[in-house]
């Protein structure tokens, strides 16, 4: 468990230099909020994670080629993309039809667009192997939120934000390659205002049928797609939007009424992006008023804004002739340029002294609530931080109010927009992704596995079918779906509901007052605000506002490193299930899924495209009002407050902890369970005003299996909408809502049974039941989940029991059980039975998609309970046991053998497992750069070689090391995974190493 400390910070301006995004949100304000509102924001240091000579902010073709340019001329780079990849001029905006012949001379449009129509995979993979052959750090996913200046008030770099907090990149030189050049409006205000009125934007959709009306026409792209024996025709829209103003709300809008306008059933894909020529552009140190551009001679003076010599505007924002920028904008035009801005700017940096005093300015404005933004400030990782540098007070300007906002457009974030659209709240939906479902549709999930299916879920189901009428696309059964018909479904509805929709937003902190959450902190590509709302639905899967308020929560740490597998699929037109399971990632960490990304792409090499969501199963679980455990789930808990229902087998993906599995395993995939959820497991202790749904929920990880799965999480999300519009309703917390009477809502349409309305908490169990149960568990353990159930009662029962027993079998049971819970009043039948042992039984190794039963044997459940009586004497039968392994043995004896001898934590167990570590192949598996990650991971979609190995090697390191260690192995293997670019890994050795340093006695997991 982390308790997060609430970190109360700040951001900026200056009379120069308006940053923050205060600049772009003041000059052209959300048609929901007054501009002259704001919020107030401590001083706090920023980490800062780079310390580059140019930061290039943007992933365009035009981005990558002049942060290439710049680094072969002698400068240090840093690269952050808005977009999960990069290329977002081409793929985001699906502009993959080269005309411009002239411009793709350069040697990067020949790698592009040489071979024809190039596919997106192939588009990303060229650009991510420029960055990497170059050695250009970047990051896929992150805004910039604030402009740093130095001690003489001049540019000095950028604060990025993205799902690891906020980081400061500290640059001699800035290159704005975003679409809007966002990053020079925060630092100049030398712009045209957005003309409103009538705003010409571009679409482009593959495989549906040419749609046309009053304000928008469609041509037909001159080569259709070709993808393994399928031909799809795209269509590339002109539509004319009417935009009151230039604000991100205005956008927004945009984006929704253009998919209206364009979607149908028949369509495969589509861009993430709305295209505009921007019509609102700098004020540049030259002018070039000539409809066509001389890519050589053009004077680069016309993409540097006035008064400033250190910041490049490598867009259509630069001082030119629109006709001249919408030249440049065509596919590959603007990367000639690119590479003369990419010198240019290595030569101003060789040229400008070192940095003194960056810093993020304060503009404080007069702020209309109390509170303080808490956001994470930890860095990428907090090892890989290079200092820290102050954020001075400031206010942030609100972007909107609402009723409700909900964060997280995914599997269960639509469904609470929807539910509180339906019951008449002011609703909005932000989501970073450019379409709603998560998991079931941009996941590449678009199946169910198991889960609870009537109630709401039953409607989704019904009505993405339905919604592209009798298209040969659709699905004939329920439990899968055409991905983008649900994407559209969700979306239509929360319109059809005067729901609001923002794509492309990061949540990124919290506003709090006191301890009631008043709003959400975004980043959009337009800066960073504040959305308050009455109630805040954090469907963020990690919950990641919660954390940023304060709310405590678990993950893998320095005890525990056990984590359901993850992956990335492929994506070809019209897939809608390519479910995957090869590593793990931790997807609050952005190196990982920087690494994810681009180990992903190359393990698909050759596909078409490739996913933009990672496929994990487990993240974030914040430490709610209640916490659902496996036993209570095992007991068929039932609760007065029951908010959803789940039904899964335990689809674990991965190994187990608790000691209820490490003695009787989960039941195969055909044998459900059902778990009922509590209101009170969605409200972060110690929070008002906020809740948190999904994979964020507060449960016990090996509990989480059942509780994931898409139907349920879906009905869970729009019950937590209603009861979120009836908070507000009502003008109370969303804690002491009427659960009965929402209860009966929700039982009146089938989502929840009517057996709720009269539950009652089941626990404890009787006494009676504790003496049956501790009569019955020597039959092949039953009865076991009610004993450890109510560890006070159970635990002096089974004592008992061992005492009075005089069968030998029965002893050993007892000892088992009683070992497992840390209890030592067995050991010594544990200890003869495990001297008794001629060999290892069979074992376990990882196994991630198809995981059902054991992921121990009983020989690793006698040596771990064992282990855990700490005497001495059970040393050496644990080491004979250890000495029979081999590099072939099973990763669960391994596992079973490190814990049993770091519990015991003698030094006569190091040496036993440095010999287990020099074994031929068993150490050098972890990954500290991306050109080992992608040497060392094989293909497939379920692999699982590369984590036997490393989670093999990890906890025999880890054990050595609470030995005492033995020529410093332990150590060296935990300083190598401390800096492996697999969050897991590195959360857990990094964990295990401060535990050390700290001289805390860890809590040895299973």
């Amino acid at each position: 468990m982390k308790r997060r400390e609430f970190i109360k910070t700040s951001a900026v301006g200056s009379a120069a230099f308006a940053t923050s995004g205060l600049f772009v949100f003041n000059q052209a304000a959300s048609k929901e909020a007054d501009s002259s509102k704001y919020c107030f924001q401590s001083e706090r240091n920023i980490p800062i994670a780079y310390k580059v000579d140019v930061v290039v902010i943007g992933g365009s073709t035009a981005g990558v080629a002049a942060a290439v340019s710049a680094a072969q001329n002698g400068a240090t780079v840093f690269l952050a993309a808005q977009e999960p990849y990069l290329g977002e001029d081409i793929c985001g905006n699906y502009r993959f039809w080269a005309n411009n012949k002239g411009a793709l001379q350069t040697e990067l449009a020949k790698k592009i667009f040489g071979g024809g129509l190039p596919t997106p995979l192939h588009v990303k993979s060229v650009l991510d192997d420029e960055l990497i052959d170059n050695n250009i750090d970047f990051l896929y996913s992150s805004y910039v939120t604030d402009i740093l200046l130095d001690g003489n008030n001049q540019p000095a770099g950028v604060v990025i934000s993205n799902r690891s907090g906020r980081q400061a990149v500290v640059a001699k030189v800035i290159i704005d390659a975003t679409p809007r050049a966002m990053v020079t409006r925060m630092a100049t205000p030398g712009f045209m205002k957005y003309p409103a009125g009538k705003q010409r934007f571009k679409f482009v959709v593959v495989g549906n049928d040419k749609k046309s009306g009053s304000n928008f026409s469609a041509r037909e792209m001159p080569e259709p797609i070709n993808v393994d024996g399928n031909t799809y025709k795209a269509l590339d829209y002109t539509i004319d939007i009417e935009m009151k103003d230039g604000s991100w709300a205005s956008f927004a809008e945009a984006e929704q009424q253009i998919r209206s306008l364009t979607w149908d059933a028949s369509q495969v894909d589509s861009s993430d992006l709305i295209f505009q020529v921007p019509p609102d552009y700098i004020a540049g140190q030259k002018r070039w008023n000539k409809p066509e551009v001389d890519e050589e001679a053009i004077n680069l003076k016309v993409f540097k804004p006035r008064k400033t010599e250190n910041i490049f505007v490598l867009n259509g924002c630069a001082s030119l002739s629109r006709e001249a920028a919408s030249n440049l904008l065509e596919p590959g035009g603007l990367i000639r340029i690119g590479e003369r801005i990419g010198t240019e700017a290595a030569i101003i940096a060789s040229n400008t002294p070192e940095l003194k005093n960056p810093h993020v300015p304060g503009k404080p404005e007069k702020s209309i609530l109390k509170g303080d933004v808490g956001e994470l400030l930890e860095g990428l990782r907090p090892s890989r931080n290079i200092g820290t540098l102050k954020a001075e007070e400031t206010t942030l300007p609100i972007l909107a109010e609402y009723d409700v906002v909900v964060m997280g457009g995914g599997t269960s974030g639509a469904p609470a927009g929807l539910g509180a659209a339906r019951k008449g709240a002011k609703t909005l939906v932000l989501d970073y992704m450019h379409g709603l479902g998560g998991t079931g549709t941009l996941g590449m999930i678009g199946r169910y596995y198991h889960g609870y299916r009537e109630g709401f879920t039953n409607e989704v189901d019904k009505g993405v079918k339905n919604i592209g009428g009798d298209n040969p696309r659709k699905k004939k059964q329920l439990f899968e779906w055409v991905f983008d018909w649900k994407t559209e479904w969700f979306r239509s509805e929360i319109r059809k509901e005067k729901g609001d929709i923002w794509f492309g937003v990061l949540g990124c902190g919290a506003y709090v007052e006191g301890n009631q959450v008043k709003g959400v902190v975004v980043a959009t590509p337009y800066g960073k605000g504040v959305v308050l709302g009455h109630t805040i639905i954090d469907s963020t899967g990690s919950a990641d506002v919660a954390i940023a308020a304060g709310a405590p929560y678990n993950y893998t740490d320095g005890v525990n490193v056990a984590v359901q597998g993850a992956g990335l699929p492929h994506k070809n037109p019209d897939d809608f299930y390519n479910n995957t399971d090869w590593t793990f990632t931790n997807d609050s960490d952005m190196l990982d899924v920087w690494r994810t990304f681009i180990v992903g792409k190359e393990k698909h090499k050759g596909k078409y495209d490739i996913g933009k969501l990672v496929q994990t199963r487990e993240r974030r679980r914040i430490i709610g009002d209640y916490t659902i455990s496996v036993l209570d789930v095992y007991n068929n808990r039932t609760y007065p407050d029951t908010i959803s229902i789940h039904k899964s087998s335990f689809d674990t993906h991965g190994f187990t902890i608790d000691p209820f599995f490490a003695l009787k395993p989960p039941a195969h995939s055909g044998v459900d369970v059902i778990a009922y959820v509590p209101f009170r497991a969605l409200l972060p202790k110690g929070l008002e005003g906020i809740v948190v749904t999904g994979l964020g929920a507060s449960a016990h990880r090996d509990a989480m299996p059942v509780i994931r799965m898409q139907p349920c999480l879906q009905n869970q999300g729009y019950s937590v909408g209603m009861a979120a519009a009836t908070a507000f309703s009502k003008d109370q917390n969303i804690r002491y809502v009427d659960i009965k009477a929402l209860q009966k809502e929700l039982v009146a349409i089938k989502s929840l049974p009517k057996s709720v309305l009269t539950d009652k908490d089941n626990y404890p169990p009787s006494m009676e039941a504790v003496q049956k149960a501790v009569k019955t568990v020597v039959n092949d353990l039953e009865g076991l989940e009610i004993l450890l159930w109510d560890k006070g009662k159970g635990i002096p029962a089974i004592i008992d029991a061992f005492y009075m027993t005089t069968n030998e079998g029965h002893k050993l049971v007892y000892a088992r059980i009683l070992g497992m819970l840390k209890n030592d009043t067995g050991w010594e039948v544990l200890k003869k039975t495990v001297a008794g042992l001629e060999d290892w039984d069979e074992g376990w190794n990882y196994r991630g998609m198809g995981q059902f039963g054991l992921s121990m044997s009983y020989i690793d459940s006698l040596i771990i309970a064992l282990g855990n009586s700490r005497k001495a004497e059970a040393l050496a039968p644990i080491i004979r046991m250890a000495r029979k392994l081999t590099p072939e043995s099973r990763f669960s004896h391994f596992r079973a053998v490190a814990i049993a001898l770091e519990t015991i934590a003698s030094h006569e167990g190091a040496l036993t497992l440095y010999n287990l570590l020099m074994l031929p192949g068993v150490t050098g598996h972890s990954m500290p750069d991306i050109q080992t990650a992608k040497r060392l991971t094989p293909p497939g979609n379920t692999d699982t070689s590369t984590r036997n190995n490393s989670l093999r090697e990890l906890i025999l390191g880890r054990s050595l090391y609470r030995c005492g260690d033995h020529n410093g192995l332990g150590n060296k293997v935990l300083q190598e995974y401390a800096t492996d670019l697999r969050g897991h890994y590195y959360r857990h050795a990094s964990g295990v190493l401060q535990m050390q340093r700290q001289t805390k006695q860890p809590d040895v997991e299973l």
